[in-house]
């Protein structure tokens, strides 16, 4: 339980890294970026960007879904137990 509430943090929080970061001035003017004139131009393309700000969309995506799962065991375990079975 504790690994899986770990891993829904650690989409968050690249989820909003990659959403945001493609957007900011960090991302303009990053020395590592702009080292070479062809990986600028290539850093600040548009589709670049946007291509790297959905990989983020897919991290909050996946973010929800391991959520929503664990939630969803929760209630079954809840409602087992109410119901007089124990699951293992």
């Amino acid at each position: 339980m504790a690994i899986a509430i770990l891993f829904i943090i650690y989409c968050l929080e690249a989820g909003a890294f990659f959403s945001l970061v493609p957007w900011t001035r960090f991302w303009s003017f990053h020395p590592i970026l702009h080292a070479s004139p062809t990986l600028a131009m290539i850093a600040d393309n548009l589709y670049v960007r946007g291509l790297v700000s959905g990989f983020g969309l897919a991290h909050f995506i996946v973010a929800f879904r391991e959520l929503a799962s664990i939630l969803e065991q929760r209630r079954a375990r809840a409602r087992d137990q109410a119901s007089g079975r124990d699951i293992i």
